[in-house]
């Protein structure tokens, strides 16, 4: 076919194709620039609602931790106290085996008023008593230095009252014998 056209029409008729063609590719990469956006706005979108809820988990989580840590504190503390209260029972001196002991030296008109711990080394038990007379209080003293538990025992006073005499006599315990 023989183009009899002008030059000026064949010009024209070029340069409307090519605007054919970049027109296509322009609204080709408007629509690739919609889709891209729509595509950004909801990875965006799925990303926020991600993020609130990894950071709603991770609140929980923390919460439950706080909760954990301070039932760990207070199962700590109650170890602690209970680790307190089993020295002190171990280390304290007996008084229900010290009673016994006292009791098979207790003379006959001698009656146990007290028992007090003296906060001292050497002699840590202070024991008050009452008799009917001074020679029954040092009667005491004496029946006590017999028992083996016992190394030393000293009257630390004796007094007179209305119904007969008081003493205070403190005892020191053997070595290991205290407990």
């Amino acid at each position: 076919m023989i183009n009899l056209l002008p030059s000026d029409i064949k010009l024209q008729t070029r340069y409307a194709k090519y605007n054919r063609i970049t027109i296509g590719y322009v609204r080709l990469v408007i629509a690739v620039t919609i889709i891209l956006a729509g595509i950004f706005a909801g990875t965006i979108f799925y990303v926020n609602r991600e993020t609130a809820q990894v950071a709603k988990s991770v609140q929980d989580r923390q919460a439950e931790l706080d909760t954990k840590l301070a039932f760990q504190k207070k199962a700590q503390d109650i170890s602690d106290r209970l680790a307190a209260i089993k020295s002190l029972e171990t280390s304290q001196t007996r008084f229900s085996v010290l009673l016994d002991d006292l009791s098979k030296y207790l003379p006959q008109s001698v009656s146990l008023e007290g028992i007090t711990l003296t906060g001292d080394d050497k002699k840590p038990l202070s024991i008050a008593i009452a008799a009917n007379s001074y020679d029954s209080i040092l009667a005491f003293r004496n029946a006590v230095l017999l028992s083996p538990r016992i190394s030393g025992a000293d009257l630390v006073s004796i007094t007179s009252n209305a119904t007969g005499f008081a003493g205070n006599v403190v005892i020191a315990f053997k070595p290991g014998q205290a407990k």
